[in-house]
């Protein structure tokens, strides 16, 4: 069995539409894809996705905790995901594994030998062609380093604003551990990063200048890294999530869908 794509959706600052960016990945490529399983993994003990979503586990304690806490997972991921509420807009073919909320966060600490393998060795004979993982904003620590490690890609998500910068400026140095990390063991230099996902850049193609000003400083301190398009910021994409359903099921929504799916295929999925 091929192995499948493992995105990582990251940011070392909260609020720069992280969440946004791996649910928006997940569903337009389940959408684009509705014969294969899609999962996506919620990482961060806030459970921004799993809230947005409204992933419940099938029995308490069947959530992303119990993958992260425990050595012989494989296979885990596929079994605890679980599908949803299509009536609000979510495709069939799309899986989540909702976070584990403060038991995750207690785990954050863990100490214990080779945990960073967890997530991946849950993955193991998943029939899923795409993975996406929702990663916290932390600097490091286990549940960072287990999605590194599961993870094939990496995108970053930032808003044009200096909390954007500095998400993606964190987040691109424990990377950057990570990968010197590896080739000092001898391990290929995974995961590939593939760019920085711009959100809520702009309104009705009006940009402010300081996000003008941002743009710049990404392209100075980030060159090449910019994927475009650049997304749209839309109220409708605040109410869905506050709603619980997907966006694009709205017409206020639709061009910020069609953006993130024109990204996923043609710039993090190829």
């Amino acid at each position: 069995m091929t192995e499948p794509l493992v995105v990582g959706s990251y940011s070392e600052t909260g609020g720069v539409t992280k969440t946004a960016t791996a649910v928006s990945t997940a569903v337009t490529y389940a959408e684009a894809h509705p014969d294969e399983i899609v999962l996506l993994g919620d990482l961060d003990p806030r459970g921004a996705t799993t809230k947005w979503t409204g992933a419940v586990p099938r029995e308490p304690g069947l959530d992303m905790s119990a993958i992260l806490g425990q050595d012989d997972v494989r296979g885990w991921a596929e079994e605890i995901a679980v599908p949803l509420d299509t009536s609000k807009g979510w495709p069939e073919n799309l899986r989540v594994i909702p976070s584990g909320f403060r038991a995750q966060s207690v785990q954050e600490s863990l100490r214990e030998d080779h945990a960073e393998m967890r997530l991946k060795r849950s993955l193991a004979g998943t029939s899923a062609s795409l993975v996406v993982f929702d990663f916290p904003n932390r600097q490091g620590g286990v549940i960072t380093q287990n999605g590194l490690t599961a993870c094939n890609r990496i995108v970053y998500a930032a808003k044009p604003n200096e909390d954007g910068l500095d998400g993606v400026d964190g987040a691109k140095e424990t990377v950057r551990k990570f990968h010197a990390y590896r080739e000092e063991i001898g391990l290929p230099k995974t995961p590939y990063e593939i760019g920085i996902v711009l959100g809520a850049a702009y309104v009705g193609a009006v940009w402010t200048r300081d996000a003008m000003r941002a743009v710049a400083e990404f392209e100075r301190t980030s060159p090449g890294m910019l994927l475009t398009p650049y997304i749209e910021n839309r109220v409708t994409v605040m109410e869905a999530r506050s709603a619980g359903e997907w966006y694009g099921q709205y017409e206020g929504g639709r061009g910020v869908a069609a953006a993130y799916r024109e990204l996923t295929l043609n710039r993090i999925v190829r």
